[in-house]
């Protein structure tokens, strides 16, 4: 798969758990029956997470993607309880797969400061898919 055919957020599930499944337990939710919650729910040696896919949509990576106002209030209130929440998106432009930490996300896309907490390619190995979720545990 190339990394630039990842411009959807079913597509960037598909390539997440054909290359992880292996090694994480996931579950995947319907936002139509829970407004907010995030896309997935991982579990990954024994530790629990989830993660919000997005799709960056401009040329540049020097935007956010956008969440709902429900999205933002399930985060914060996750994430204040000391859920762990993390936020994975594809720029199609570039190849990249950045992570954005759940944790003050409001105050995040507030303060007008663009800066995710990780960047790397669309990995092509094991070993870099597992690298990059063991991030988020």
């Amino acid at each position: 798969m190339l990394r630039s055919q990842i411009k959807t957020e079913t597509k960037l599930w598909q390539i997440l758990k054909k290359n992880t499944e292996h090694f994480v337990h996931w579950t995947r939710i319907e936002s139509r029956s829970s407004f907010g919650v995030p896309d997935l729910n991982g579990c990954l040696d024994g530790r629990e997470f989830w993660i919000e896919l997005k799709i960056i949509t401009t040329k540049t990576d020097n935007s956010y993607p956008r969440w709902s106002p429900l999205q933002i209030a399930w985060q914060t209130k996750r994430t204040r309880i000391g859920g762990l929440v993390w936020n994975l998106a594809s720029h199609p432009s570039s190849g990249s797969l950045y992570l954005l930490d759940g944790r003050n996300l409001a105050e995040r896309l507030m303060d007008g400061q663009i800066k995710y907490d990780h960047k790397e390619s669309v990995p092509t190995t094991d070993d870099g898919w597992r690298a990059l979720l063991d991030r988020v545990k």
